[in-house]
């Protein structure tokens, strides 16, 4: 079995559109998803510190495009992504909280539980009821999760995993690897499930092949 090192940020949208097609990718081709939660406002701060108070671009034109995008491969995915005020937020206690989930094998339930309650009901993911409810409902300790939340050596784990992916050459999330090659951005699962597969007895057919093949 594959893996495939899942960097995200829950301050992220694009990380969500991600992993919800991800966690697919990866069932279908036997392999598995390594939950590295990063901050992004980390990464920026070395990497790209225009972009830590607002994630798109300076120029009107592009980020406009880039929120069209968005909501585009939202609408895509049939899931529900609402910015809302304060947009990015930090987020980095309920990532250290999520670590528990991870740890315990229900990082994708966890992970996508909390995207939903960011992204498509507008809550403080940080914030302990949230937490809590999303643990009850993913099957996970919530006591753990409360306490995990808070361990100063969680949130060290989230800085570490900044600077691995900063020494990795990656810049933001979502970023994957597949062993040395990056993959950033939700609109690069296509190549992941290119390189990762077919194991399943179809072909996997790339867009821009279909005439090679006879019916």
């Amino acid at each position: 079995m594959r893996d495939v090192d899942f960097y995200f940020d829950f301050a992220c949208p694009w990380s969500y559109l991600a992993l919800v097609r991800l966690q697919d990718v990866c069932e279908r081709n036997h392999a598995q998803i390594l939950f590295k939660p990063v901050s992004v406002a980390q990464i920026l701060s070395t990497e790209n510190p225009s972009l830590l108070d607002n994630r798109f671009a300076a120029n009107p034109a592009k980020a406009a495009w880039q929120s069209k995008d968005l909501h585009q491969w939202a609408d895509f995915w049939g899931l529900k992504i609402e910015l809302g005020d304060g947009w990015p937020q930090n987020r980095d206690t309920a990532a250290a909280g999520a670590l528990h989930a991870i740890a315990a094998d229900a990082g994708v339930p966890f992970c996508l539980a909390l995207f939903r309650a960011a992204y498509g009901a507008g809550e403080d993911i940080n914030q302990a009821a949230v937490l809590e409810r999303v643990a009850h409902a993913t099957g996970v300790d919530a006591d753990a999760v409360i306490a995990a939340a808070s361990d100063p050596q969680r949130h060290a784990a989230i800085r570490t995993n900044s600077l691995e992916l900063i020494e990795r050459g990656g810049f933001g999330t979502p970023s994957m690897f597949l062993e040395d090659s990056m993959y950033f951005g939700n609109d690069r699962l296509g190549l992941i499930e290119w390189t990762l597969g077919p194991v399943a007895d179809e072909d996997f057919i790339m867009p821009g092949q279909h005439d090679s093949y006879t019916t």
